[in-house]
C-alpha cells in the first residue's frame, strides 16, 4: 500500500508579504499542494495523509470547495485529514458541516477515533483540535483495535501546548506508521515509522532547508518512506564571519556572488559574526536591500582598542571595568563579557 504524508500546508498564509517577492510567494503553498495532488495521481497512491494545519487559519467556504475539487482529481485515493491548532474546529468553523467528496475522510472528533478504509484493510486513527491549544497528552490514551489491519496514526503537536508527545514512544507501538504534523522541519523521528512531515513549504525565514512531502509504502506491516522535496521557495542559512579588515563593499560583493549562482526560489538568511572595525562598522541594512536576501542578523562585536579606551577612561566606570576584566583568567567567557560590558557602557 502506497501513501503520501503531508502536514502544515498552511493554505492562506502570506510568507514574506513585506518583501518584493511576497506577492508571488503567497500562492506557493497552493502550488505545492496541487503538486502533491498530481504526484498522488502519478504514483497511484492509495492514501493521502494530512496531519493537520491544511489551512493557516479558519478556512473559508470557497477554500474548502477548492480543496475538495483538488481531492476529486484523485478519486481512487483515500484522503484522511485532521484539523490542527491553526485550522481548529471553532464553533463556527466551516469544517463542521462541509460536504466532502466520497474519497475524503475527515476525523472531526475531539477524542481519538478511527476510519476503516474500504478495500485496504487499513485503519487510520486521529482526532481534530477543537481549540488552538491542548496541553493534555491525548495520544497516550489510544487503544488500538484488534484484527489483521494496518494501523496508522495521524498526530498533530508534540510540544507542551499542543498535545505533548515524544515520537520515540511510538517506536514499539501497534502502529505501522505514525504521521506527525506541527513541527516545520521534516524528519524521521523513528526511521521509516514515526515521521514529522514538516511544513510543505517554509512559513518564514526561520524555516531553513528543504521542504516537501514523504512518499511511503507498507508491506506486511513493514514501512519504508522517502522524502521528496518541492522547490517553490527555500530559505538558505548563510553564516559569515567578519574581521576588522573587511570592508562593506567586499562583504556586499561576497553576498552578491553567492546570490548570483542561487536559483530564484532560494532566499538567504544571513548571520554575521566576528569583529568589525569601530570606525567602519558593518551595515546590515545595506545587505538586506540586496536581491534574494530575506533577513540579516548582526551578531558582530566592535573590535575596540581596549588599551586606548582604558587610558582615556581610567577614572571612570568604563576604564575600571576593562582593567577588572583584564585581571581575570582569560577564556572565551571573559572575552565575551568584556565585549558585552563595554558595548553596554558605551551605549550609556
Amino acid at each position: 500500500m502506497k501513501f503520501i504524508h503531508i502536514a502544515d500546508i498552511h493554505l492562506g498564509a502570506k510568507p514574506d508579504k513585506e518583501q518584493s517577492w511576497g506577492e508571488e510567494w503567497k500562492y506557493h503553498n497552493w502550488k505545492a499542494f496541487t503538486k502533491v495532488i498530481s504526484k498522488a495521481k502519478e504514483e497511484q497512491v492509495q492514501i493521502l495523509l494530512i496531519a493537520g494545519d491544511l489551512f493557516h487559519r479558519q478556512p473559508l467556504p470557497r477554500e474548502l470547495k477548492e480543496v475538495n475539487q483538488q481531492f476529486s482529481k484523485i478519486p481512487q485515493t483515500h484522503v484522511v485529514l485532521i484539523a490542527g491548532n491553526r485550522d481548529y474546529l471553532a464553533p463556527s468553523s466551516c469544517y463542521r458541516n462541509f460536504p466532502w467528496g466520497k474519497n475524503v475522510h475527515f476525523l472531526a472528533q475531539e477524542q481519538i477515533d478511527y476510519i476503516e478504509l474500504e478495500g485496504l484493510d487499513t485503519r487510520v486513527y486521529g482526532l481534530s483540535y477543537w481549540q488552538r491549544e491542548i496541553s493534555k497528552p491525548l495520544y497516550q490514551q489510544i487503544q488500538v483495535k484488534g484484527g489483521e489491519f494496518c494501523n496508522i496514526l495521524l498526530a498533530h503537536g508534540g510540544d507542551e501546548r499542543h498535545i505533548p508527545f515524544d515520537g520515540k514512544d511510538f517506536e514499539h507501538s501497534a502502529f505501522d506508521y505514525v504521521a506527525c504534523g506541527h513541527g516545520h522541519k521534516p524528519m524521521e523521528i523513528v526511521k521509516d515509522k514515526v515521521v514529522m512531515a514538516g511544513a510543505l513549504q517554509p512559513m518564514d525565514c526561520g524555516d531553513t532547508g528543504e521542504h516537501g512531502y514523504f512518499l511511503g509504502e507498507i508491506k506486511d506491516h513493514v514501512c519504508s518512506v522517502q522524502f521528496v522535496p518541492l522547490h517553490y521557495c527555500e530559505y538558505i542559512p548563510l553564516n559569515l564571519k567578519v574581521s576588522p579588515e573587511i570592508t562593506q563593499s567586499a562583504l556586499k560583493e561576497f553576498v552578491m556572488m553567492r546570490v548570483r549562482v542561487a536559483p530564484e526560489y532560494q532566499k538567504f538568511r544571513i548571520t554575521l559574526t566576528g569583529f568589525c572595525n569601530e570606525e567602519n562598522p558593518v551595515e546590515p541594512e545595506e545587505l538586506k536591500k540586496m536581491k534574494q536576501v530575506a533577513q540579516v542578523i548582526n551578531k558582530c562585536h566592535t573590535d575596540y582598542d581596549f588599551e586606548k579606551m582604558k587610558l582615556q577612561h581610567e577614572r571612570q566606570v568604563l576604564g575600571r571595568y576593562i582593567q577588572m576584566m583584564e585581571e581575570m583568567p582569560q577564556n572565551e567567557i571573559t572575552k565575551k563579557a568584556l565585549y558585552y560590558g563595554v558595548e553596554a557602557l558605551m551605549a550609556e
